[in-house]
């Protein structure tokens, strides 16, 4: 076995030993929830892969033991972070061309890292549709 998936599997038995004792019992849920798993650049067939080899095992066990499903989404164009977390959010396309851009109507360069740039894009998309 490498040395790091030793040390990764130490780190996960680690992390739930600590979480256990600090959070305790799971509560049961009232209530349908949803869960939606987003990690950037990681297409389908990688997550399948890595979780047929076991590299993944907690999104393993929701598939297997929980009932949830693995379901295809389209992002379109872009496929920037931002445009992907609106629409999947507000379930409009939304009016953003990525990351970091210049916006015409303010005059001005949207970077989402910038304090206060995110917030102002998301309260103008998300305007009358909350």
């Amino acid at each position: 076995m490498p040395l790091d998936d030793l040390v990764l599997g130490l780190q996960r038995a680690l992390d739930r030993l600590v979480r256990r004792l600090r959070l305790g019992a799971a509560p049961v849920p009232d209530r349908r929830r949803l869960l939606i798993v987003q990690i950037d650049g990681l297409s389908r067939a990688v997550l399948e892969e890595a979780i047929a080899k076991g590299r993944a095992p907690f999104l393993a066990r929701l598939v297997r033991q929980r009932g949830y499903r693995m379901a295809p989404m389209s992002v379109g164009l872009p496929t920037s972070t931002p445009a992907f977390q609106m629409a999947a959010m507000y379930g409009v396309r939304p009016d953003i061309p990525g990351f970091h851009y210049h916006d015409k109507r303010r005059k001005t360069d949207i970077y989402f890292p910038r304090g206060g740039d995110a917030a102002h894009v998301e309260a103008t998309q998300a305007a009358g549709r909350r």
